[in-house]
């Protein structure tokens, strides 16, 4: 009888008297915590731990899996099929380097196996990690809000003063016209595949289209990347968008833009997109189609219009710089506020409300440097301003680069692809942005983290000996460059 009355509770509040009665009786059969984080990814699970840590007794409900889209679906075995993907490159390349290695095979299956062992080694590590924790309690359902301080899981309530919304993002589903007809691939399920495609259609030019398609194309898919704007990954530099496509494309990845896509159909065991052009209609086909056309909020099943919290047109929480969403006692982070998407975002957005929730500080999210990786080969990474966002900001700039071509470690290494870009304050040398694509990018921009973190200018990675011969001289290079 409680379960049925929650759920007509949460349509009919006010409308029922039986039911506000029967509300008074399951409020004596509440659980209660100090905190109540819904979503057990990177950010909710940093949360209960440091509260933990503080002596606060929390729940942590996931509808899912333990460890959130990281771990499961998202960066942990996005990069473990990469690098066996890598692998199968570096063979196709040995012969640069003398060795002779015959027609080597891509065993899919096999691909697919190890990279679930280490997912399942992961998620049971944090699984074991929380329910060892006698402060925190984990349900395993799916959350929805009674009121400001409660909410109804698999029919239990539980009640907190604080309540902290992490339940992060899932794939993006346009609204073109057929997609529902049609058996597409998101970025999950293109890793569950029982076998690859002969060839495939990339819908979208990001991230994921970008690791996707070079990571498919080296074991053997035929790949199309449907880009609707007029280059890839456009809140890159637009140089490093030209050195990725000039990679993608020398490797047999056909790249599409500006393009109007209008409707999708199968037909004949093919999928097909219409792309609308000033000549008419062009027929793009292939075996499967991927959607990577961005995330959405896991927002929509929460019930957060019951107790007030605003959401922006596409569903993200609206929160301050505090993380604070405007009613009281309700938090949110992670990839569910919008904004960058990274597990070591969501991660710091938890130590900074963890800060300021158990500690009493009041550190604000504004003015935190936010890195990024790409993970293809050569690597993508950066941290602070573009060179057209220092230029807006109205910065008097001067930028640097250097090239990997010219370091003897990169020539041992046959990675020569790429460069540094350093974004500088024109007169003080100060750092404002950092831009690297080539070999273990995502590695050498911690460096330039580390400086731009401590306020460090040009001339102090000037002042720094960097090892020879290393990748890292291209960033002492590039401090010293004219370029």
């Amino acid at each position: 009888m409680m379960k049925f009355c929650l759920a007509r509770h949460r349509s009919c509040i006010g409308k029922d008297i039986d039911c506000l009665q029967k509300k008074k009786e399951w409020r004596k059969d509440m659980k209660q915590y100090d905190l109540i984080v819904l979503g057990a990814g990177s950010a909710g699970l940093s949360l209960v731990h440091s509260a933990a840590g503080t002596g606060w007794k929390s729940a942590i409900v996931e509808k899912s899996h333990v460890s959130g889209t990281c771990v499961n679906v998202g960066c942990i075995p996005t990069k473990i099929l990469i690098s066996s993907a890598r692998v199968m490159q570096t063979v196709k390349d040995a012969g640069k380097f003398g060795v002779v290695v015959e027609s080597p095979k891509a065993d899919w299956a096999a691909m697919v196996a190890r990279k679930d062992e280490m997912v399942a080694r992961i998620r049971d590590r944090s699984y074991r990690k929380v329910k060892e924790n006698d402060r925190i309690t984990l349900y395993e359902g799916e959350a929805v809000f009674l009121d400001s301080h409660s909410v109804e899981v698999n029919g239990e309530v539980l009640t907190a003063k604080n309540i902290v919304i992490a339940t992060g993002a899932r794939s993006a589903i346009p609204p073109v016209n057929g997609l529902k007809e049609v058996d597409y691939l998101t970025s999950t399920t293109a890793m569950e595949l029982k076998e690859l495609p002969r060839d495939l259609l990339i819908l979208g030019g990001g991230i994921i289209a970008l690791e996707f398609s070079q990571m498919l194309s080296r074991l053997g898919v035929k790949v199309t990347i449907i880009q609707h704007g007029n280059r890839l990954a456009p809140n890159l530099e637009p140089e490093i968008s030209e050195e990725i496509q000039k990679v993608l494309e020398s490797e047999g990845i056909r790249i599409e833009f500006n393009t109007n896509v209008s409707s999708v159909f199968s037909e004949d065991d093919k999928v097909f997109l219409v792309n609308e052009t000033e000549n008419g209609p062009v027929r793009y086909h292939a075996d499967q189609l991927l959607l990577a056309t961005g995330r959405a909020p896991n927002t929509d099943r929460l019930a957060l219009e019951k107790v007030g919290v605003r959401m922006d047109e596409r569903g993200y929480i609206i929160v301050d710089d505090d993380f604070q969403t405007g009613v009281e006692g309700i938090w949110a982070i992670g990839d569910v506020i919008g904004g960058t998407m990274f597990t070591h975002k969501a991660r710091n957005d938890a130590l900074l409300l963890a800060r300021n929730m158990f500690k009493g500080k009041k550190i604000q999210s504004k003015d935190r440097l936010v890195p990024f990786s790409i993970f293809t080969e050569p690597e993508i990474a950066g941290i602070g301003l573009s060179e057209a966002a220092a230029i807006s900001a109205g910065h008097k700039i001067k930028v640097q680069r250097f090239p990997f071509g010219f370091l003897g470690r990169a020539m041992a290494i046959e990675k020569t692809t790429g460069f540094v870009k350093l974004i500088l304050e024109a007169e003080s040398g100060k750092i404002l942005g950092a831009h690297i694509i080539g070999p273990e990018a995502g590695e050498l921009i911690h460096e330039l983290i580390m400086a731009m973190h401590f306020g460090a200018t040009v001339h102090d990675l000037q002042d720094m000996i960097h090892v020879h011969p290393t990748l890292a001289e291209t960033i002492f290079s590039a401090s010293w460059s004219k370029k």
